[in-house]
Order: structure tokens, then C-alpha cells, then sequence
């Protein structure tokens, strides 16, 4: 399947509406700054009546990209109604958030709106189904709005990836970016190194993953240069290459490659240690309370989480 189509499934059932444009009388009426009433279904609100969404995973928006958008919206008008929920006296935007600020930009008074009910818990789902369909969303937001979700929410990795209809790999993946230093982030959030570059490191220590960052950026290294590399690292400890005062019991082939599955899934450092009769223990290497706690979901199936919470 798809994996774009696969992300965008139930986002016009969860919407309420049809994914089509917005007819063409509401479109005409969106751009006088005095219209108001409803047109095929969709109310005239007032832009200063609206309030953004608290959800909204995206917390920059190219100013650019906006007056693009704002330029098309006064020469074509607007194509689709944005979505919003009543919270109180005022109505909270649930999906739009570019063509609303475009429509700021540009001065208008109302705005062609669906109004439709929904939760706090609909409503951040919402904005994050809608979001993962955008590419220029960058993986550190799409992550901050999978872990917010899960703490306000108290439900599992596994729970919200069958909500949004998205493997748990895609968000356990992306949680997990935040693990990683402020100084490797940054590199992130500028497009200096990629996602990928980011999830090869994530074994390795804090200051590790600081300087083989640099070498990303100064050599233009690629993901596959940083997987061997990290491969070899991992290697090289689990060995104690370079200290060869201590005797090193040989390890079966079949040890090696159950290290190497448990470092693939766990996304860590683990080291497995046999003795005679079957007798040994299993290492697993965490740097942080944080990824403690992502071990031990994983290793719990989610149930971990659930007690935390309790």
C-alpha cells in the first residue's frame, strides 16, 4: 500500500466532509471582508473569532510559502473551507492553520468554515493525520506531536498507531529523535543531517553522537557511511578491541547474531553473556531516564506506559 495514501485514510471521515473542493459560491463568498451566513454548509465565521489549534504538530511556517498561498487565495479565491470546532463562545481550528494565516495576510474579515464537533483527543488526532501527509513537516514536530499526544492522552505507541492507521515503527522512530542531543536536533530542524542520519546514531552516546554529527555535516557523509560506521563501533565494544590485557571468550555465531537482532529492534547497545549449562544475562545499555522508559515500553508491549500513567 501506499504509504502517503496509507497516512491520509480516514482523514475526510474524521473531518466529517467530502475530500473535494469547497463549491464554487463558497468560494466567492469567502473574499468580500462583510460576508457572513452559510453557504452549501459551510458558516462565514470572522478570522478574530478563530483561535489557532493547540494540536497543530508544525510550529514554523515559511513565511514565503504563506504569502505564495496568500497570493493565490486573491486570485482564485478559496478552494476548501477550513475546519473548526466551537469551544465555548469562540471556534478552535481543527484543519487549515496555512489558509487561515493567508487569509490574515491578505486582510480578510471572514472566512468560509466547517463547523463540526469534536474532542480535544479528535482534535489533536486530526491535526497530526493531517500533518504526516506533509513533507515539509519536519520529523522532530511530527515527533513532539506523538509524544504530547501520548502524555495527554495516557495511551500506548501501539494504541495510537492503530488510531491514526500508521505503523508503531513510524512513530516509535520518530519519538525516539528526541532523545538525541539539543546541538543534533538543531542540525535537524536545519536540514543538515536527515532523519536517517539521526536514527543510525541513536546507540551511541550523547557526546558521540555530537561529534560523528559534525563529521556528517563536514564530510557530507551518507546513512549507509553512518550505519557501518556505528556497526563497527558497536562491534569494536562488544569485542573490547584495543585492550587485549583481558581474555576474550569466543562467542557462538549464534550469540553474535542474537546481539546483533537485539540491537536492530531495541535500537541500543545490548550484550549477551553465556556460560556453561546455559546459564548467562543479557546487558542493555540506556543513557537516559528517557530511553529507559522507551526500553521498557518496548520490552512491555506498551503496559509499562499504562502503569506510569496510573
Amino acid at each position: 500500500m501506499n504509504k502517503n495514501r496509507r497516512l491520509g485514510k480516514g482523514l475526510a471521515d474524521l473531518l466529517g466532509q467530502p475530500s473535494q473542493k469547497a463549491s464554487a459560491s463558497s468560494r466567492v463568498a469567502a473574499k468580500p471582508e462583510n460576508a457572513a451566513g452559510a453557504a452549501d454548509g459551510y458558516s462565514m465565521l470572522p478570522l478574530i473569532n478563530i483561535d489557532e489549534n493547540p494540536y497543530q504538530p508544525r510550529t514554523q511556517f515559511d513565511q514565503t510559502q504563506l504569502e505564495a498561498l496568500a497570493a493565490s487565495l486573491k486570485q482564485h479565491d478559496l478552494l476548501q473551507a477550513i475546519v473548526v470546532r466551537q469551544v465555548g463562545n469562540r471556534y478552535q481550528l481543527i484543519s487549515g492553520e496555512r489558509r487561515f494565516k493567508a487569509a490574515q495576510l491578505l486582510g480578510w474579515q471572514t472566512i468560509p468554515a466547517r463547523i463540526r464537533k469534536a474532542s480535544d483527543r479528535e482534535a489533536a488526532e486530526l491535526a497530526i493525520i493531517e500533518n504526516l501527509q506533509r513533507k515539509d513537516l519536519g520529523p522532530l514536530e511530527k515527533a513532539a506531536s506523538f509524544k504530547q499526544y501520548l502524555k495527554q492522552h495516557k495511551c500506548t505507541q501501539a494504541e495510537l498507531a492503530k488510531r491514526l492507521n500508521v505503523d508503531r515503527s513510524t512513530i516509535s522512530n520518530l519519538i525516539r529523535l528526541l532523545e538525541l542531543p539539543e546541538q543534533v536536533q538543531e542540525a535537524i530542524h536545519q536540514q543538515l543531517i536527515t532523519a536517517g542520519h539521526a536514527r543510525a546514531m541513536l546507540p551511541l552516546g550523547a557526546m558521540e553522537q555530537i561529534d560523528l554529527c559534525g563529521r556528517i555535516v563536514r564530510e557530507s557523509l551518507s546513512v549507509r557511511n553512518i550505519e557501518q560506521y556505528v556497526h563497527r563501533k558497536l562491534m569494536n565494544d562488544q569485542t573490547g578491541k584495543g585492550s587485549a590485557s583481558k581474555p576474550v571468550k569466543t562467542k557462538s555465531a549464534q550469540i553474535e547474531l542474537l546481539e546483533k537482532q537485539l540491537k536492530i529492534a531495541l535500537g541500543t547497545r545490548v550484550k549477551i553473556s553465556e556460560k556453561d549449562k546455559g546459564i548467562g544475562k543479557i546487558v542493555i545499555n540506556f543513557t537516559s531516564s528517557e530511553e529507559f522508559c522507551r526500553l521498557m515500553d518496548l520490552l512491555t508491549d506498551g503496559s509499562a506506559q499504562k502503569d506510569r500513567a496510573a
